[in-house]
This record gives C-alpha cells, sequence and structure tokens, in this order.
C-alpha cells in the first residue's frame, strides 16, 4: 500500500493491514510516515524497508496511516482501506485486492438493489397490460429478458471498468429505461423490440463511456477538436440529411435513421468542459489588470460565442429550434457553473429569447407551435389536435392514473416520442409523472454530487455539463407537454422511443459513472 502526507497534526486511519511487508512510499511527499499499534505502544517507521519498531510481542501489528485522507465516513476495517485506497494510489496490494472490492463493495451492492427496483417495473408493467387484456407483443418475455440481461452487463461493466463510480447514475438510468421499454410495449408494440435492441446498443456506449470516463482528463485535449467536429457533424447534416416533420435532422446511416443533433450535445459538452476549466477564472472576473491598464475579460468569450452562435446558426438553418433551446441553456448552466456570475445567465436568456423571436418570424413550423400553444382551440381538429388530447390525457390521469393499458394515450398522435411524458401521467397518474420527474432529479443530484467530488476543474466541468444536459432535456420536453412552453420536439431521456437519444444517453450516463470512479479513486493525472 503506498501513502501518506506529512499533515499536522496527523489523522490516524485504521486500515486494517496485517503486515509491514505490504505498505510502501508513493508520492508521498517529504517524510511520510507509518505507525503500527501493537499491544500498548506505538512504533513508527518511514520508507519501504525497516518500517515499524514491534513493541510487546504478539498479536499482529495492525496499521494506521497518517494523514488527511478526504474519507466520507469514519475510519475503519475495510471500508476505511477502501476509501484511502480511493484517495491515494495503492500499489501491489491494491490490485491484489481490486476483485474482492470490487465485488463486495457497498456502492455495487446498493446498485444491485436499485436495478433490481427497475426490472421488477418492468416485470409489473408487462404483467400490469397483460392484466389489462392489452395485446402485447408476441416476443415481450424475450424483450423483457433482453432487457434484464443488458442490465447485468452494465453492472457487470461497471464493476470491472469503475468499481468505486456511484450507484445511482446506472441505477437511475436503467430505471428510466424501463419506463421507456413498458410505454414503447404499451404505445407502439410494433417497435419494441427494436427499443429492446437500442438498449442493448445503449449497454455497449455505456461501456466506452465507463472506459472514456476513467481516463476523463485525456478528453480535455480534444476541446477545440470537439467544437469543431460539432459544427462540421450540423454541415454533414445540413448536406446530407432528411427533413422530418420540418426540421432537417436525420442522416441515413447503414439503412438506419441517425439523429445527428444527439452527437452535437456530446461534441458540446466536451468542449464547453474544457473550454471553460481553462477560461472561467478569466470570465468570473469582470476586469483585468495588467500593470496600471485594466482589460476587460469580454474577450475570452470569443471562442465559445463563435461555436455556440455557429451552432445556433446551423440549427436554424436545420430548422430544429428545440436543439437551439437545449444548446443555449446547457452553455447558461455550464458558464454559471463555472463562473458563479449571474450576468452570463441574463445575457443568455436574452439570446435565447431573441432566438426564439427571430424562428418565430422566420420559420411558419415554429409559428404553428407557438399559436397552437398560446391556442390550441382555435384549430382542435389540426395543428391544436395533438395538444389539445394532451392536456385531456393529463387531466383524465388524475392522482393515481387509470392504470397501464386502461387509459387512451394512443390517440396522442406523438405519444411514443414527443408526449410520452403525457402517457405515462395518464396511466400512471401525477403520482407516477412526478416519480420519473423525480428521476430526473436523482439523476441530477448524482452528477453534481460526482462533480463535486472530482479533483480537478475539467472534471467537475464535464460532469455538470452531463447532469445539466439531461436535467435541461427532461425540464424541457416534460414543460412542453404540460403546456407549460410550446413543444419543441426533443425526446425524454431514456424514456421516449428512438434509437439516437437512447445510445448518446447512455454513453454519457457511461462517461459521468467513470469520471465518479476516477474521482474517487485519485488516478486522474497519473492516467491522463
Amino acid at each position: 500500500m503506498h501513502v501518506l502526507h506529512d499533515d499536522e497534526p496527523p489523522v490516524l486511519v485504521d486500515a486494517g493491514i496485517e503486515h509491514a511487508d505490504d505498505v510502501g512510499v508513493l508520492q508521498a511527499g517529504n517524510h511520510a510516515r507509518l505507525a503500527f499499534e501493537r499491544g500498548h505502544g506505538i512504533g513508527v517507521g518511514g520508507g519501504r524497508e525497516g518500517f515499524a519498531e514491534e513493541l510487546d510481542g504478539d498479536p499482529a501489528p495492525e496499521a494506521l496511516v497518517l494523514g488527511q485522507p478526504d474519507l466520507g465516513h469514519a475510519a475503519g476495517t475495510e471500508q476505511a482501506f477502501e476509501a484511502v485506497s480511493s484517495v491515494y494510489d495503492v500499489c501491489g496490494v491494491h490490485q491484489g485486492m481490486s476483485l474482492r472490492q470490487a465485488t463486495g463493495s457497498r456502492e455495487r451492492n446498493i446498485e444491485v438493489l436499485l436495478l433490481t427496483g427497475a426490472a421488477a417495473f418492468a416485470v409489473l408493467g408487462w404483467y400490469a397490460l397483460r392484466a389489462a387484456e392489452f395485446a402485447l407483443p408476441a416476443n415481450t418475455g424475450r424483450i423483457l429478458t433482453q432487457f434484464a440481461a443488458s442490465g447485468v452487463i452494465a453492472h457487470v461493466a461497471v464493476r470491472v471498468l469503475a468499481p468505486r463510480a456511484r450507484p445511482e447514475i446506472l441505477a437511475v438510468s436503467a430505471f428510466l429505461a424501463a419506463v421507456g421499454l413498458v410505454f414503447v410495449i404499451r404505445l407502439a408494440p410494433d417497435v419494441a423490440r427494436d427499443q429492446a435492441n437500442w438498449v442493448s446498443v445503449g449497454v455497449v456506449a455505456f461501456g466506452a463511456g465507463l472506459w472514456a470516463g476513467t481516463r476523463y482528463a485525456r478528453l480535455k485535449r480534444y476541446t477545440y477538436t470537439a467544437g469543431v467536429a460539432g459544427l462540421g457533424v450540423l454541415l454533414a447534416t445540413g448536406l446530407f440529411g432528411t427533413t422530418i416533420n420540418g426540421a432537417r435532422l436525420w442522416v441515413e446511416v447503414a439503412g438506419q435513421s441517425v439523429q445527428t443533433t444527439e452527437l452535437i450535445k456530446v461534441f458540446l459538452i466536451i468542449f464547453l468542459a474544457g473550454y471553460l476549466a481553462d477560461s472561467a477564472s478569466v470570465l468570473a472576473s469582470p476586469t483585468l489588470r495588467l500593470g496600471d491598464r485594466t482589460y476587460s475579460g469580454a474577450a475570452y468569450l470569443v471562442p465559445l460565442a463563435a461555436v455556440v452562435i455557429g451552432a445556433v446558426g446551423a440549427l436554424a438553418l436545420l430548422r430544429d429550434l428545440g436543439s437551439i433551446a437545449i444548446l443555449l441553456l446547457l452553455a447558461i448552466g455550464g458558464l454559471y457553473v463555472a463562473t458563479g456570475r449571474a450576468r452570463f445567465v441574463a445575457g443568455g436568456l436574452a439570446l435565447l429569447a431573441t432566438t426564439g423571436l427571430v424562428g418565430y418570424l422566420a420559420f411558419d413550423h415554429a409559428q404553428v407551435r407557438i399559436d397552437t400553444w398560446l391556442d390550441p382551440g382555435a384549430d382542435p381538429g389540426g395543428a391544436g389536435y395533438q395538444t389539445m388530447q394532451a392536456t385531456y390525457a393529463i387531466q383524465a390521469g388524475g392522482i393515481t392514473g387509470a392504470g397501464p393499458g386502461l387509459g387512451r394515450p394512443d390517440v396522442v398522435p406523438a405519444a411514443p416520442t414527443d408526449y410520452v411524458f403525457t402517457a405515462i401521467a395518464e396511466e400512471l397518474g401525477l403520482a407516477g409523472a412526478a416519480g420519473v420527474a423525480l428521476l430526473y432529479v436523482a439523476f441530477l443530484y448524482g452528477g453534481l454530487r460526482v462533480a463535486a467530488e472530482a479533483g480537478d476543474t475539467y472534471g467537475r466541468l464535464l460532469a455538470a455539463s452531463i447532469a445539466l444536459l439531461m436535467a435541461i432535456q427532461a425540464a424541457v420536453i416534460i414543460a412542453g407537454n404540460l403546456r407549460v412552453i410550446p413543444t419543441t420536439g426533443i425526446t425524454l431521456p431514456f424514456v421516449s422511443y428512438g434509437g439516437s437519444s437512447l445510445v448518446v444517453n447512455f454513453g454519457l450516463a457511461g462517461l459521468l459513472a467513470g469520471i465518479s470512479h476516477a474521482s474517487r479513486k485519485g488516478l486522474t493525472d497519473r492516467r491522463a
């Protein structure tokens, strides 16, 4: 085991080590020390050899680490060993014990329990639909088995690649995916198998995100590359994309329609985190003083403004106003997290309002959406039909809902995608809909906890950006379904039918879990 710092005053942490040979000094600073407690005495030694004065014979010495590890619990037994290992690099001892720790850690056991809840929801949804005499797909049992197997594979991936990651990240993602699968079976049974397949592909993306997240510092090297790549994807979509429902957002790849704006979110997150990690301290200061001269820090906004405005302009040409709102809100949130300056929030909201006004004046489909939001009764059989049916469905659900398979959410044309929250509110009621909303709050909380635990600015901003993206996207589509804002045409993360969104969101969840592991393990700098 490798430890420690020469902090004053020293804190003794019971690491549960019985033999001095198991302890060595790695990057310990000056005068690293180790104390062994035996019987009624304590001996102190330093370095890899000659540890410990042996006092008073048996029993075997018990190691006490002197230093200031950042522990989240009281020192003691195996938990203390694990906590110290997460802060300081542990050499041969850690590698020898990694499998035992991975299979027995408290975080992973909690994760198993929560994943069991997600699987139970899927099974109960199946039984409820069958009890309602709903015409289930012939292969529903196979679909649920595939979903459960995907959850097990994701859990094993976390145990192997990121055993110290926070448990709620995968658990909440899987629970939301279970809700989505049940309602896709309910609303679009013909494509339920496709949704299960996309969940499986999403688990692969989750594993890739885990691997990248444990080495997240390397992503910072691609900050500006990610910004340029995002704009390049938008350009390619404009040249080769397919227009659906008035927006040119899809590209055909191997016979599948890929919504490229989902990929753009990944590039934007990497760019935003890297850029703000370098420039946040300057942007947080109203002015910069060099000698006798004072300069404004506004010039440091130019790279961010160039990427954001370029993306907004391209999305406007593609007629994707929903993604514009998500992009701008994410940039506003990232700036505020990085700088704490309310002026960026005010300026960003003003830009968002201006963009919305320009979109309303420039695009017919944006005018229709806003006019329908304001007065759906003006055209109840046409443009306002979907909005009015969604409102009726939410009202019909009441507090506890009509029950799975017993409502009529299928009369809403886009129920499996844009209006899936409406279907949840009708059949599970306000209680169920609030539960789904709280799952996004739990994801946001977990993501911000990961950000708080990160050991460097880039890790904090990357984790916070992922958490904010999920929360913002969920809030925007839920608000649209409730007629708080106009509908945007974006998907509810992990729940709505669709492969592009599901795969990208699982990949981002994996990245967040990997950051959590790396931050807790304390190996960010060594792996970068």
